[in-house]
């Protein structure tokens, strides 16, 4: 639907949507409109809500969805912080996100002619007048707000019960793999006390008792000075470390100014950067709410887990090759870091709830907003000033002189380290399996010899 349709249907502050035969919400269209804070969707064939609805909407304070077909709400519609008044009525809704009860400033609510559950019908009420329907809203929000903690209740005791699951199945195995670390230390040390030493043979054979080695303590070394030395040499490194870090952040800056103005310092430039710097965090911030969706985090953790998992599956197999089964090693390890893993996993679940449930992101965007305009500003009246100052100009001018020839010098140099990588690419993709085929025959041959000299010594 055409932005200016809608331009059409706008009224004021209302924008009256109703019996369009609507199937899905223009949102991106309604979301150009800032003025429209009234909406009236009614009598449309809408079925759901589009994920974008809370998020592109947050100024509406009243929305008709009246006479639709609508079977359930999406998850994020708390977001419609301004959201005063809600027309629900006649429509397929069951039930109610829990979120719901996060609107604190819904005044009015209609749940009339819907196939609820009877526990949120009775709270709804029959909403016949005004009044009734300001009830409902503060009694549904009430109940809902009841259901989020019961919600949240079980969700602990579960993780609390999967935790001692967890830990009584590490005990289990703490102590079988006790059990058979004790059982292998009497095997050894009765394989030990059968054997007697060749050394004590050879010194009863001769009727005296054995030389002891004798032991040479190291010399002692002045620890201060290593002491000193060692803090001079880290304050060193740490000394250069910061001063490359500071010429890489100087340079990005510079880099991310020069490319958004397009080497256009004047007002105007600046003007056109900044509204480009803005539209890109509108876009950053978009992304990032829906990122932080409960369902894409999920899918994201979910595919960096396999991931991870099956990186480190070929990994130790391939290790396996070389150094045999280390399972009796690794797996107390594997096991307390599973442990340690499944309590950082509750706790972040908490720190994220506490986060959606507490932090009002919808202020934190504004407030930030607020600080880029002010930013921006000052920096007009600074470049005003400077652009008054003949030498600063000078100097600019200067700089964009040899812009291009430092810009044609550093292409050619990246187009150079690229082809020598090409060529070390190449190199080590040709000889790479010539080169790991030998090491793998001396380092076998290297492992025979010293079998064949153990076997020697032993016998």
């Amino acid at each position: 639907m055409a932005k200016n349709n809608l331009r059409d249907k706008l009224d004021g502050n209302e924008l009256d949507l109703s019996m369009m035969s609507l199937t899905e919400v223009p949102v991106k269209e309604i979301a150009a409109l800032p003025r429209a804070t009234k909406i009236d969707l009614s009598n449309n064939q809408l079925t759901s809500l589009p994920s974008n609805f809370a998020t592109a909407l947050t100024n509406v304070t009243r929305v008709d969805l009246s006479s639709n077909k609508l079977k359930d709400l999406p998850s994020n519609i708390h977001l419609l912080q301004n959201l005063q008044y809600l027309d629900l009525y006649n429509n397929q809704l069951t039930d109610l996100p829990v979120t719901f009860c996060q609107l604190r400033k819904l005044k009015w609510l209609d749940l009339k002619g819907n196939n609820l559950n009877p526990a949120l019908r009775k709270v709804a009420g029959d909403c016949l007048n005004k009044k009734e329907c300001e009830v409902a809203a503060r009694n549904v929000i009430a109940h809902l707000k009841q259901r989020q903690i019961q919600m949240e209740n079980e969700r602990l005791q579960r993780l609390k019960r999967e935790e001692e699951m967890e830990a009584a199945r590490l005990r289990a195995e703490e102590e079988k793999q006790a059990k058979k670390r004790a059982e292998r230390k009497a095997a050894k040390e009765k394989k030990k006390a059968e054997q007697v030493p060749p050394s004590k043979v050879k010194s009863e054979a001769n009727g005296r008792a054995p030389v002891p080695l004798k032991v040479v303590a190291p010399k002692a070394s002045n620890k201060k000075e290593k002491k000193k030395s060692k803090q001079a040499t880290r304050s060193s490194c740490l000394g250069w470390l910061n001063l490359l870090l500071m010429v890489c952040l100087t340079g990005t800056l510079s880099w991310g100014v020069y490319l958004y103005t397009d080497g256009d310092f004047s007002q105007k430039g600046l003007n056109a950067a900044f509204t480009k710097l803005l539209e890109n965090s509108h876009k950053l911030v978009h992304l990032t709410s829906e990122a932080f969706q409960p369902e894409n985090l999920k899918m994201t953790a979910q595919t960096v887990s396999k991931n991870i998992a099956d990186s480190s599956l070929a990994t130790w197999a391939a290790l396996e090759e070389y150094t045999g089964d280390l399972s009796v090693y690794t797996t107390p390890v594997i096991n307390t870091t599973t442990q340690g893993l499944n309590w950082l996993r509750g706790k972040s679940v908490l720190c994220y709830d506490w986060i959606c449930n507490n932090i009002d992101w919808t202020y934190i965007v504004e407030t930030i907003r607020s600080a880029l305009n002010f930013l921006h500003g000052q920096w007009l009246v600074v470049c005003d000033e400077l652009s008054k100052n003949k030498a600063f100009m000078s100097g600019i001018e200067t700089i964009r002189a040899h812009a291009t020839s430092v810009l044609e010098f550093l292409t050619i140099l990246w187009s150079s380290l690229c082809k020598q990588l090409g060529i070390v690419v190449e190199y080590i993709q040709e000889e790479g399996p010539g080169i790991l085929a030998t090491v793998k025959e001396q380092a076998a041959g290297a492992l025979h010899a010293a079998k064949q000299s153990l076997e020697g010594l032993v016998k």
